[in-house]
Order: structure tokens, then sequence, then C-alpha cells
């Protein structure tokens, strides 16, 4: 099924109902079906067949729901690119997905034109804005189309549906190739998020703000665009658009409880919140659950899982029952959840046997939500996805009832005088020092013990500890050889777009 064709039924159900709203602009179903009918004929003459790459190049907008649905209906594969990369970077995935068509926002065409020459399969420059001289603008192609509808095309659930591209902190990203069954899956579900008007402030180049994207356009729900995340903005957009349903990562968490304004604003509309991509520290959950009531959904995944593989639900967030019940369920507070029911997960050593109740292990998944592979990369999909499993590459336990507990990457392992060290393990207690906002801890190798462990730590404000302040405060909590052998204070960390520490930077390593 195409996914472009459930859309279809939801804006002939809610045709004037509110679809997107983004600063000024504010489009119903049918407008935004209009535009995309549009696009989708503009997009047919310029030589866009099934299967053919489009690519964008922009900051989140409302554009990309009208782009996003048009590309589907003419069977096309999307390819969002990360807007903070440099030209080669860009030019790199540009030649990995040969894109027909490239849609850019006119803050990016003096770095397109500085790699032109070396982009042979595009044909067309569409511009958001002011286009260049050679380029055509965005709004005037839409201008000289019908509106008519243009009725999606058939596609097997099998074919490509987008190209996602990783964070590539490890080398040039890959593009997961996700397909129209990987995309209808996690929206037609019932774990991804209630119904209610959606705030997206997550990149939607990202796999979480493309189901975000999708996700409203399936249920017939508003869905409103901040373009970068902004704490301030944040609050003020919740509260004028009665917003019910949003996804934060505990940094994104964090400074909304902090903030000043916290107290002033009214958000009894929230009534869902999403969170994920970086560990949630317990005490920030306990916190939050406390001053901003909602149901906590927490989603652990990777973009070659189309975002989800197991979810720790609303009802996992409840503390409820005999004291006994309660103290257990407290403890699944630090976990990533279960695996979703269409999904399975197994924990393994590094020759895929399964490992026994709580020891630790990489997280192997397969189901209706993994990838078909890397666009363009046969060994790199071999590799990922031997065995009929997706090796994702992060390392858990899972306890008697089905509970996966993250201790991190694999390649974040440290491994000190040939003990295993789990950064996220030391990371959490960290999170619970009075003093300490947030916290990453990686391995430094050292002539004797190989490894040694480095904890960089940023202060809350107004707050002052010694290095030896934290080590003692680990030596009461850890095992002896697991305690920080160095302790730096910095005022920011290296993080990607989703906020993820880049520990690779934090290690000195440069991508390969």
């Amino acid at each position: 099924m195409n996914f472009a064709s459930i859309i279809e039924k939801t804006c002939k159900t809610y045709p004037d109902k509110i679809c997107v709203v983004h600063d000024d602009v504010r489009l119903t179903f049918k407008q935004m079906e209009e535009r995309a009918n549009r696009l989708a004929t503009a997009l047919t003459k310029m030589g866009v067949k099934p299967g053919d790459r489009v690519a964008v190049f922009q900051t989140n907008c409302f554009h990309f729901c009208e782009i996003t649905y048009a590309i589907g209906k003419v069977g096309g594969i999307s390819a969002n690119l990360n807007f903070r990369l440099r030209g080669e970077e860009v030019s790199y995935i540009l030649n990995n997905c040969t894109p027909r068509v490239l849609i850019l926002g006119d803050r990016y065409i003096e770095l397109i034109n500085g790699i032109r020459a070396n982009l042979p399969s595009i044909k067309q420059y569409v511009v958001i804005g002011e286009p260049a001289a050679d380029m055509e603008s965005y709004e005037h192609l839409l201008a000289q189309q019908s509106s008519a509808p243009f009725p999606s095309v058939p596609v097997q659930d099998s074919d490509t549906a987008c190209l996602i591209y990783t964070s590539g902190t490890t080398g040039f990203p890959k593009g997961a190739m996700l397909t129209q069954a990987n995309v209808v899956t996690p929206i037609t579900d019932r774990h991804t998020f209630a119904a209610g008007t959606l705030l997206l402030n997550v990149p939607m180049y990202h796999i979480a703000g493309v189901i975000s994207t999708l996700l409203p356009l399936y249920r017939g729900d508003t869905q409103v665009i901040l373009p970068q995340f902004e704490t301030g903005a944040c609050l003020d957009i919740i509260e004028k658009e009665k917003v019910a349903t949003t996804y934060l990562v505990p940094t994104m968490l964090q400074g909304i409880l902090d903030h000043p304004d916290f107290p002033k604003k009214n958000l009894s509309s929230l009534r869902n919140i999403g969170y994920g991509a970086s560990p949630m520290p317990v005490k920030l959950l306990m916190q939050a659950k406390k001053l901003l009531q909602a149901d906590y959904t927490n989603f652990f995944g990777m973009t070659e899982s189309t975002g989800i593989i197991s979810v720790l639900s609303p009802e996992d967030h409840l503390l409820e029952g005999s004291p006994e019940e309660i103290a257990k369920k407290t403890k699944r507070l630090a976990s990533i959840g279960h695996c979703i029911p269409e999904g399975e997960v197994r924990i393994v050593d590094d020759q895929d046997h399964d490992l026994p109740i709580g020891t630790v292990g990489e997280i192997i998944a397969r189901g209706k939500k993994v990838m078909k592979g890397y666009w363009g990369k046969p060994e790199a999909s071999a590799e990922t996805l031997r065995g009929g499993w997706l090796h994702t590459g992060d390392l858990a336990s899972m306890d008697e009832d089905g509970y996966l507990y993250l201790a991190g990457r694999k390649k974040d392992m440290i491994i000190r005088g040939g003990e295993n060290i789990y950064p996220v393990e030391i990371e959490n207690v960290l999170h619970g020092h009075p003093k300490v906002l947030e916290s990453a801890v990686v391995g430094i190798l050292d002539e004797y013990w190989g490894e040694i462990v480095k904890a960089v730590i940023i202060l809350k404000p107004g707050q002052q500890a010694t290095p030896e302040e934290i080590m003692d405060y680990c030596r009461e909590k850890l095992a002896s050889y697991k305690k920080p052998a160095i302790v730096e204070f910095v005022e920011t960390l290296p993080k990607n777009a989703m906020q993820k520490v880049l520990k690779n930077v934090l290690r000195g390593e440069t991508p390969k």
C-alpha cells in the first residue's frame, strides 16, 4: 500500500480541519492536498517516475508535509538531508542517492552552487524562497500546475518509500531504505502517539521527524512546526495552540522544567510526552511526572528500525500497587521498555548466541519496521542484517519480564584491565549528583590499563565542584574500577541534531 493513499483518505475526511501550522501559515487538509497535487504534477512533468529519488535540503517548515505527500503520490523516494551538513557531506549523499530533483531552501543556494558541478544526476533545482537565476521558484512552480486530484500510483509494500541517512559519526552517512510497509506500520499502530495537536520540534530529516510528520497526516490531527527547538518558543506554542502531544529528548525536557516561564504557562492541554534519543535520568523523569502531568512514553529505536524497537508505555510509568510493585515499577523507569508486539528482540554475544537474563549483550531485532538495507551499500547491509536480524550496536540486558536496560553503544564500552565498563551506568550515577546538570563518560587510552574512565560534566548554573568531589561521590556508589580517573568540567557537550552526545568527538576521534 502506498502511504500517500492513506493520507488521501484523511484529506477527504477532514478537508476543512487545520492540517499544519508554521508561524503565520495555517493550511487546511484540503489546501495541503491541493498543493501536494500541484507538486506531484510538476514532479511528473520533470520526469520523476516511480523509484526515482527527490532530495530535500531545508530546515523544518510546513512544506515538508506537501513535499513528502507529493513524492509519495508519484511513487518516488524522498531523501531529506541534514541541513547542518557541509558541502563535502552533502555532495557525498547526493551522489549516493542520485536524485533527479533537489528541493532546497534559499539559504543553501551558495553551498549547492559550490558543489553543483559534481552533481550530475540532478536535472532540476527548486528553491523554497528566493531562487537563483537558473533555479525554479517553488511557489511559482506550484502556481503553474493544476490542483486537480492526483491519485497515488500503486506500489508494493516492499518498495522503498524514503531514504533516511544515518548520523555518520564514524564515517559518511548511510541511507537506510525504509519501505512502504516500514513507513505505514508505525503511523497506524497504537504505540506511536495518542491523538491530538502535535508539536513537531525535532528535525524533519530525522526518522523521528519523518514519522511525526506522517502521523498527524494519517490521523487527521493538526501539526505545529517549530523550525528548531527553543525552550521559550516551545512553551509559547504549547499554550497558544493547545498542543496535546510532543516528543522531547531529556535535555529539552530539562530545559522546559528549568525555564523561568514554566510555572506561568498553562500547559494543561499537553497530555502525551514521548521521549528517547538518549537515556532519560530517572531523577529527571520523576521531577517531570510531578511538575508536568501527562502520559509519558519512552521510544527506543534507530533509523534502521523506523524509529521503534521497544516501548516503555504510559502504563509502565504509573507507580501504583503494593510497595513491592511500586519498587519494581520504579526500577523499570530506568529501562527502555519491552519489545513491541509486531517485533522480536534478542540479547546476544559476539557470535550471536543468546545470553542469559540480566547479562549485557548486543540488542538485535527483526520485524515489520526493520529497513530493507542501505542504499548502494550491499556489504554494509549484509553485515548489519546478518542472519535476518538487525544488529543495532546497542548494548543492554533483559530482565525476567522482557524489559530492556540500556548499557550504551557497543563501540562506547570501556575495557579497563580486562573489565567491561558501561558508560550509561556511570552517567546514571553522575546524574544523581545534586550539582551535575549533564554528563558523558568515555574511555581514554591508557598505557597500563588499556583504557581508563573519563567523565565530562556540565554543572548546574551557579554550582562549583572539584574533580575529587565527583570521584569521591562515584566511589561511594560504584565499584572502584568504574569510577572516573579523569573529570573534566565543560560549558557544553558536542551533540547531533537529536541532542545525542557525540562521544567520538569527546574521545578525539575523526570520522573514518
